[in-house]
């Protein structure tokens, strides 16, 4: 990972990742532990890659440091490798046994010399990103200094709009959005696919005339297959992700195409593709998701990228509990980040959180970034235990 970006004002001011590599709290960990939850949903969540219903499994860690300073990350892996490659069997098992005893009682300068030792590993985006959060936590936690103050955070408060899933029939959505417009969620994202998408964005365009609306269709068609010319034809924000993420060369074709810019998601999996991928022209924004960039600081890498290039970025969500989504509050804060994030309440998902106290939207249709060190959200020990199904400690066997 390599960047010279600054953050857009002053020229002569380090951008967020040399910003954040700056950073320095001695961390000398004594205790790491795992912890596999089963965490009951409260509706089933539809795209182009199946349903999400029922029980949904994440993996969070929790690092202490020698002087007590505790710090919690989150790994919200999907089940299947149909988004990415990680898997929360695959994530368990390389904080397990390459990340975490990798990174005991040896004293890091911080959070950035920490994530040094796994950076030859391939992959295990979501591993990685749990085990850097939780340092951060301790940073910030050690520092007295919220996270988006760290990082050159400059906004309290961030727009957010609300992500719909597939439903059963279009009446269900509208209903839906309704009710989330009326909460104060200001900007509409549809998930679509094959069978579910023109007239189905027409007909929400149509019930919430004047709303920004974009879709998100999670790698679901081909440049042969999409109907390209009628979404092009509504005004949308963006097409999130219309091709397969590594599909950059069509990506390209097909924006050189449509006036509607195309957002990069699966296409934005690091720096050095992101890069690839905007210098090919495949998308004209960028989505940042942590868990899929394998981590904070090579989000803060693509975060100036986008700032260098002034390609608009914003910040989404993988169905993070308040743990994870402490972290993209705080990181949603920087210059960068110009379009309403993907910033869900648990409770929209989840019957429970794990933080208290948890967060909302105001009716403005702002979140207020987390102004606690740490954490942000106070974690709730019980409740983790309450739906773990494994741990894992440091000196344990799994």
């Amino acid at each position: 990972m390599q960047t010279s970006a600054n953050t857009g004002g002053d020229p002569m001011s380090p951008g967020s990742f040399e910003r954040a590599k700056a950073i320095e709290t001695p961390i000398r960990l004594r205790r790491a532990d795992l912890f596999m939850l089963s965490l009951p949903m409260c509706r089933t969540f539809k795209s182009a890659y199946g349903a999400s219903t029922g029980m949904k499994r994440a993996i969070l860690v929790r690092l202490e440091d020698d002087d007590g300073t505790v710090g919690w990350g989150e790994a919200p892996a999907p089940e299947r490798p149909v988004y990415g490659t990680d898997t929360p069997e695959g994530t368990w098992s390389v904080l397990a046994d390459l990340i975490l005893p990798g990174v005991m009682a040896r004293t890091f300068s911080g959070p950035s010399q920490l994530a040094k030792t796994w950076e030859d590993l391939l992959g295990q985006h979501y591993a990685k990103h749990a085990a850097e959060s939780a340092s951060w936590a301790i940073a910030s936690e050690k520092m007295g200094v919220p996270l988006a103050l760290m990082w050159g955070g400059v906004r309290a408060r961030i727009p957010v709009g609300e992500s719909f899933s597939i439903y059963d029939n279009t009446e269900l959505l509208l209903d839906e959005i309704a009710l989330r417009l009326q909460e104060g969620f200001s900007r509409i994202k549809l998930k679509i696919a094959p069978g579910w998408d023109v007239s189905v964005v027409s007909a929400v365009k149509n019930a919430f005339p004047g709303t920004p609306l974009s879709v998100d269709a999670n790698c679901g068609y081909t440049v042969e297959s999409g109907p390209w010319k009628e979404l092009d034809d509504l005004d949308l924000l963006m097409i999130e992700q219309p091709l397969p993420g590594d599909a950059l060369m069509e990506l390209s074709t097909l924006q050189s195409t449509l006036q509607t810019p195309i957002c990069l998601d699966e296409s934005a999996t690091g720096y050095n593709t992101t890069r690839t991928a905007l210098h090919l022209g495949a998308g004209r924004i960028v989505n940042i998701k942590p868990p899929r960039l394998g981590g904070l600081l090579e989000c803060f890498a693509v975060h100036d990228l986008c700032v260098d290039l002034e390609v608009p970025a914003w910040c989404g969500g993988t169905l993070e509990t308040g743990i994870g989504r402490g972290f993209n509050l705080a990181l949603a804060s920087l210059p960068g980040f110009t379009m309403h994030a993907d910033m869900s309440p648990a409770r929209i998902f989840y019957e429970e959180d794990l933080v208290e106290p948890t967060f909302d939207i105001e009716l403005d249709g702002c979140i207020s970034v987390p102004s606690r060190p740490g954490n942000g959200f106070p974690v709730v020990p019980e409740r983790v235990e309450r739906f773990a199904i494994r741990r894992w400690s440091s000196g344990s066997t799994k």
